[in-house]
């Protein structure tokens, strides 16, 4: 008797424009002719897993070659140097969002530039229709709690609300669903392995947008068969969405993947 075939998972880490990272990572990967099952992700990971689902390499490709700063930001650079320094810790951010900082009340526009802009590229029929699991996380500043769910258990008509919420950066103004405010899911967890893992994956490709040595807050359940793509190097700031960024991103995200394929990578996906 064959063995059972595990679900594949692809785990995608949060981290802004770093996330150009993650689409290099997958044009490589799109070599393999590899077949996911499902996606969870983060952030920019939620956006990016939404994208894949929703139209494949190919969208995902032509959204960010053509992200730049002024279509998701509203900012002067003096302003996104100011938003580039500050502490992008899970536990920092969380207490800006609690504390909403005075100083960023002007980038209330800005943010609703980002929010429409991303709800032109994510469509909720395309990505229910994929066929595919997706998941994603978001934080409950309203109750305090993280939010933690599949697309299966998110009512029809707010997928996307739940997608910008991951994406919501804590100094922006929360995102409001059903009364309930929702701030960035980094804030918790930043690389949901473990949202796949209650849901029946034991076998995970994760691709980071950190250096190893940051290492997630959440401590990874069970045991499941993982797969790390990681920078080697640290990809800077996160809220930088300058095409020079994006592109070296993507190259590096193609050129580090390429060198796992040789080593290990091609076997763990394809076996």
């Amino acid at each position: 008797m064959s063995k059972e075939r595990q679900k594949l998972g692809l785990v995608l880490e949060g981290g802004g424009v770093k996330g150009a990272y993650q689409i290099g990572a997958l044009m490589a990967i799109r070599e393999l002719m590899v077949d996911f099952d499902g996606v969870a992700g983060t952030s920019i990971g939620a956006i990016n897993g939404a994208i894949f689902l929703e139209g494949g390499y190919a969208k995902l490709f032509d959204v960010w070659n053509e992200i730049k700063t002024n279509t998701v930001f509203d900012l002067s650079d003096e302003e996104l140097d100011e938003l580039n320094g500050l502490d992008l810790r899970p536990a920092i951010l969380k207490i800006v969002a609690e504390k909403r900082l005075k100083t960023f009340k002007m980038l209330e526009s800005s943010y609703l530039k980002s929010q429409k802009f991303f709800e032109t590229i994510v469509n909720e029929d395309d990505i229910r229709a994929s066929g595919k699991d997706y998941g994603l996380v978001a934080f409950n500043i309203s109750d305090m709690q993280p939010f933690e769910k599949m697309m299966s258990e998110i009512d029809e008509g707010k997928l996307v609300d739940y997608i910008i919420a991951s994406a919501t950066f804590p100094i922006f103004p929360p995102k409001v669903i059903d009364e309930k405010k929702y701030i960035d899911g980094g804030v918790y967890d930043n690389m949901p392995i473990n949202l796949l893992t209650r849901h029946g994956y034991d076998k995970m490709l994760v691709i980071r947008t950190n250096v190893e040595s940051k290492q997630p807050k959440r401590k990874v359940e069970g045991n499941p068969n993982l797969f790390y793509i990681i920078p080697k190097e640290d990809l800077g700031p996160a809220m930088a969405f300058s095409k020079t960024r994006i592109h070296a991103y993507m190259q590096m995200g193609y050129d580090d993947t390429k060198e796992l394929m040789e080593n290990g990578l091609s076997e763990f996906l394809l076996g």
